[in-house]
């Protein structure tokens, strides 16, 4: 009994040794850092978090910034703010168990901020419906307008324009806001670089673009009035970076051609579509009661507006019988050629009629389309330092659209330029500027096929007159 109890006492007391060692080993491993946490500009830094790396362990500064964490000796503290680069100091640089902590501030980067009104906010903190569109997604399509950057974005309906310009789409948000569709009345106001923006779409080189912001609610009236109402699009610019310049040089070339037409006859086709135009005036039924060309109540005789082979093989006729049947009939000294191409109504123009007769025809197909090419180099430097931030771009851009005569070119050129002189006062310059062609003279189309267009020459008739020219149509 005494030995039980005897072993009872020297278990206990080692359990207790053990225990008492292991809190002193703790004890000793622990070690209590206390200090504060400011910004790069002395501003003391509240809710900042001080975490132990790698533990659930930690807590956040005051009021006046300061922090107490209990943390292991041969630990690292975690120190972190929103819009702050965190920073990770091992326990064993804290002097006396003090430990002060400067924080840098975060660069603003394109994707956490939304330009907002005049100002930015981060774009989790908003309650509005905002798109923003980060063009380094589009680096490697080389968009040719600001329209296309936008297109596909939600709720905004980008139309399209074919032409060498490029820069006259349509740009509506959420559909047609009002019955007024004079002038661009239902288009988003733009706002460039804090400024409202009332140019041309195209003096904007989609290569100076940083970011597009969207605002497509009512709440955009707040800042920018009744003009919102349709919407507005904010359009930020590139700026230089701290660190060495960096220089950008780019080239893009691209080919245009039509996607899909109405094919144009050729002068066989022509002529055997002006056949069937006069002899679809014919359609009736015959001596035998058979619908089809040449009907009884047409009174023209079976073959008429055909050519002589045709007359001959389809009905039967001679070529005497051919020339000589109808209103018109050969001439003195006039050849069967000449005979049907006045009755194909080719004698109404001069100039047609001797061009069938002598077998000249001109592609107006070929004449009115074509592939044309586009070029756009651009250039770039920019930088900052602590007191100066610069950006200087030049633009060179030369389309040829798909159309004959549709052509343009820009030189655009834009800087960005802001100094710190001292430290209330702050010096910038933004200058666009663009020297474009507006001259484009494609050739005519009409608003529909049958409406002042080209195509629709005869195949016989003459673009250049004897002299060289092109006559007026």
């Amino acid at each position: 009994m005494n030995f039980k109890r005897m072993y009872l006492t020297a278990l206990l007391g080692m359990i207790f040794c053990l225990l008492w060692g292991g809190v002193g080993t703790i004890n000793a491993q622990t070690k209590t850092v206390a200090g504060t946490v400011s910004d790069d500009k002395g501003e003391l830094i509240v809710s900042g978090t001080v975490r132990v790396k790698g533990t659930q362990t930690a807590t956040i500064t005051d009021i006046d910034g300061k922090y107490s964490i209990s943390a292991p000796a041969g630990g690292t503290l975690v120190f972190s703010y929103l819009g702050y680069l965190s920073q990770e100091i091992p326990v064993a640089q804290a002097k006396n168990g003090k430990l002060n902590v400067v924080l840098k501030a975060e660069d603003t980067t394109l994707d956490e901020l939304v330009v907002v009104g005049y100002g930015t906010m981060r774009k989790k903190d908003l309650t509005g419906a905002v798109v923003q569109i980060d063009t380094k997604k589009f680096a490697d399509q080389n968009p040719g307008s600001v329209q296309d950057l936008l297109r596909g974005t939600p709720g905004l309906q980008i139309g399209m324009d074919t032409s060498a310009k490029g820069s006259g789409a349509s740009i509506q948000l959420r559909g047609q806001n009002s019955l007024y569709t004079s002038a661009s009345h239902n288009s988003p106001l733009i706002i460039l670089d804090g400024m409202q923006f009332g140019g041309e779409l195209s003096e904007i080189n989609p290569d100076d673009i940083a970011q597009i912001d969207v605002l497509k609610d009512a709440s955009s009236a707040a800042v920018y009035g009744a003009k919102a109402a349709s919407g507005v699009i904010i359009v930020t610019t590139k700026k230089g970076k701290e660190g060495k310049p960096i220089i950008n040089v780019s080239a893009n070339l691209a080919a245009n051609s039509k996607a899909q037409y109405r094919k144009v006859f050729s002068a066989s086709e022509y002529m055997k579509y002006r056949e069937d135009w006069f002899k679809a005036t014919t359609y009736g039924y015959d001596e035998n009661g058979k619908w089809g060309y040449y009907g009884v109540d047409s009174k023209i005789p079976a073959g008429y507006y055909d050519n002589v082979e045709n007359a001959q093989k389809l009905y039967g006729l001679t070529a005497d019988q051919w020339a000589t049947m109808g209103s018109k009939t050969l001439g003195a000294d006039e050849s069967m050629l000449s005979l049907y191409a006045r009755r194909m109504g080719l004698d109404e123009a001069a100039n047609v009629m001797n061009n069938f007769l002598a077998g000249k025809s001109y592609d107006w197909e070929d004449a009115t389309f074509r592939t044309g090419f586009n070029q756009d180099y651009n250039a770039s430097i920019s930088g900052a330092s602590d007191k100066v931030n610069y950006y200087f771009s030049f633009g060179y851009l030369k389309n040829q659209g798909a159309i004959q005569g549709d052509d343009y070119h820009a030189f655009r050129s834009n800087m960005k330029l802001n100094a710190k002189i001292t430290p209330w006062l702050e010096v910038g310059a933004n200058i666009n500027f663009q020297d474009r062609s507006d001259e484009s003279s494609p050739v005519p189309m009409g608003g529909n096929y049958w409406d002042a267009n080209q195509l629709r020459e005869s195949p016989y008739s003459s673009r250049y007159d004897e002299n060289g020219n092109e006559p007026e149509r």
